[in-house]
């Protein structure tokens, strides 16, 4: 009698949308749980910027099939003290590496060439249910409180990517993470907001974009499980 097996790419297909999908569910459910339960608090009253809380970034350089990073660590110097600045003046949160002393490592993995060359929006939640997305989901620092951010040679169409609570990582490419304020827009982004049309807002579409914020984007960003009291 013969037993039917998939091709070992399919299989592995089937399992990076079963993986993807498991994820983003236990994602939202936490999501809810901490901006209903935990942060309840911060869900109605963050607009008070009271207490001070904590946010924890590692920032991982990808490197290509011949072991090249994409960018030095020092070119993201500009992007993380504007984030701190900004994080601290809008929300009262402090920006902090997570359990190591530095920011930003290289990944010593070599990465896939789809996950060095990216896509944003529906692309982005597309690759999430694939290798990219299998690939970021398994060098993650930790599970649903810090955020990594994965530094890639390109993202189609954009400088910085974040499918917001559906993931616990963000993408920038060589120019967002040579920017001052791409970091910081994207981890805004993974803690819950969304692109407004104020050019004067941090979460204004184009990097031309000011650093101010709106009262309710405060309840929303410190309400967000990546956002501690620890």
């Amino acid at each position: 009698m013969k037993t039917f097996s998939l091709p070992e790419d399919t299989s592995q297909k089937i399992w990076n949308v079963i993986t993807g999908i498991s994820r983003a569910i236990a994602r939202i459910m936490i999501e809810i749980f901490y901006r209903w339960i935990i942060n309840l608090f911060d869900t109605l009253f963050g607009f008070l910027n009271w207490p001070g809380k904590k946010i924890r970034i590692r920032i991982l350089i990808l490197k290509t099939s011949t072991g090249q990073p994409v960018v030095s660590p020092t070119e993201l110097d500009a992007a993380i003290a504007y984030a701190k600045k900004s994080l601290m003046k809008n929300f009262n949160v402090s920006l902090l590496p997570y359990k190591q002393k530095q920011f930003v490592e290289f990944l010593d993995k070599i990465a896939p060439d789809e996950t060095l060359h990216t896509r944003r929006g529906p692309g982005a939640l597309a690759e999430e249910f694939k290798t990219t997305g299998s690939f970021f989901a398994a060098n993650l620092s930790g599970s649903f409180w810090p955020v990594t951010a994965f530094v890639v040679i390109d993202i189609a169409g954009a400088i910085g990517c974040s499918l917001g609570p559906l993931t616990d990582y963000i993408t920038l490419d060589q120019r967002g993470a040579r920017n001052d304020s791409t970091l910081v827009h994207e981890i805004a982004h993974a803690c819950g907001l969304w692109h407004v049309k104020a050019r004067s807002n941090l979460l204004y579409r184009n990097k031309s974009r000011g650093d101010n914020v709106n009262w309710w984007q405060k309840c929303i960003f410190r309400s967000s499980r990546h956002v501690t009291y620890w």
